[in-house]
Order: structure tokens, then C-alpha cells, then sequence
């Protein structure tokens, strides 16, 4: 069945987009940068670009197979499944070039690499640049989940204390009202203790 073919197509132009993607990022961070030589640099530049050229390849067939399966499966979850490659989707992955750059805590891949096709990209058990490049997304994954957590139990922590202060502030008034004998004085203080109870019942 064509449609069947066309999904096969799609799957494989994805893997195949996947391994040059992480191919072209590790060849950036581990020989462009790291070139001693004009030389070196310009042969690096040079391999980069047939990679360039193969992802263009793969991102053109895999448009002509998907825009095939839409039109062959208009009802079906297709269109969810198989997106549109856009071109910020195909820049170099920065978690593997700028490592220690700002902004992480946002930073997500593109769609297609958390998508399984007949060959799933996860399976790297062969080694080699693509198991690198899972590798440090993975591990930045888990640095930014931890970081996120920790996140959260400071702004819970940081509720609390802010609470907790609140209240300090409140009772302070309250009591400094209880003890003025003169009636300007007291208006204040009670007007700065509804003022700290005001902060106090909005940091709950």
C-alpha cells in the first residue's frame, strides 16, 4: 500500500536527518573549534557542508513523502505525528556547541528527535557521534530537571519565609497600637498592621 511506503519513506528520511544533525554538531564542537590550523578549519568547514547538503536532501524528501501521507490519510493523526521540518529545526544543537551558555533552562530539541520510527533514534548501541550527542542532551535534560526542582522548593521556601515576615511585621504594629496613648500614633500603627497582614494573607 502506497501509504504504508510513504510512512516507511518519511521514517527513514527522519533517521536519517537525526544521525547527520548530531554529525554535523560534533563535528563542530570536536574539529571546527578545536582546529590548530587554517587548514584544519577549512577541511572541517568542507565536511560540515556535504553534511549541510545531505540534511537538505533528507528534509526535502521527507516533505514529499508527508505532504504524500496527508493526502493519502487526510483523517487519520498523521499530521501529528509527521510536522513540518522548519528551518530553525535544523540548526546545530546547542547543548553539544555552547555547553556553558545562558538560557538553558528553556532549551528543547525539535520534534523529531523524540519521535520513534521504525527506527528508533534512542538505539545507539553501535556507538559513535550519535550516541555522544544523545548522551550530553540527555545528561543536560537531567541537569535542567534538577535545577527546575530546586527551583521550585526555593520559591516554596522563599513563600513561606515571606509569610513568616509578614506576620513579624504585623504583630510588631499590633502591639506597638496597643501601646501608643496618642491617637495619631495608634491610626498609624494600625494602619501599617492591616497593611503587613494585607502581604501576609497574599504570600499564603
Amino acid at each position: 500500500e502506497e501509504r504504508e511506503l510513504r510512512i516507511g519513506q518519511a521514517n527513514d528520511c527522519l533517521d536519517q536527518l537525526r544521525t547527520d544533525l548530531g554529525n554535523k554538531a560534533m563535528l563542530y564542537c570536536q574539529n571546527f573549534r578545536t582546529a590548530n590550523s587554517t587548514r584544519e578549519g577549512t577541511q572541517t568547514k568542507k565536511e560540515i557542508q556535504k553534511v549541510v547538503t545531505r540534511v537538505n536532501k533528507h528534509v526535502r524528501s521527507y516533505q514529499r513523502a508527508r505532504q504524500a501521507i496527508l493526502r493519502l490519510d487526510p483523517d487519520g493523526n498523521n499530521a501529528e505525528k509527521y510536522q513540518e521540518i522548519l528551518p530553525e529545526d535544523l540548526v546545530v544543537s546547542k547543548e553539544v556547541t555552547e555547553e556553558n551558555r545562558f538560557g538553558q533552562g528553556t532549551s528543547k530539541l525539535a520534534w523529531f528527535w523524540v519521535t520513534d520510527g521504525e527506527k528508533s533514534q534512542l538505539n545507539v548501541e553501535a556507538g559513535g557521534l550519535m550516541e555522544e550527542f544523545y548522551r550530553i542532551n540527555w545528561l543536560k535534560a537531567g541537569a535542567r530537571r534538577d535545577r527546575w526542582k530546586e527551583e521550585v522548593s526555593l520559591v516554596r521556601h522563599e513563600m513561606l519565609w515571606t509569610g513568616l515576615w509578614s506576620e513579624y511585621h504585623k504583630k510588631m504594629w499590633e502591639q506597638r497600637a496597643l501601646q501608643s496613648t496618642e491617637p495619631g500614633k495608634e491610626a498609624y500603627a494600625n494602619k501599617q498592621m492591616g497593611l503587613w497582614s494585607d502581604f501576609a494573607s497574599k504570600a499564603r
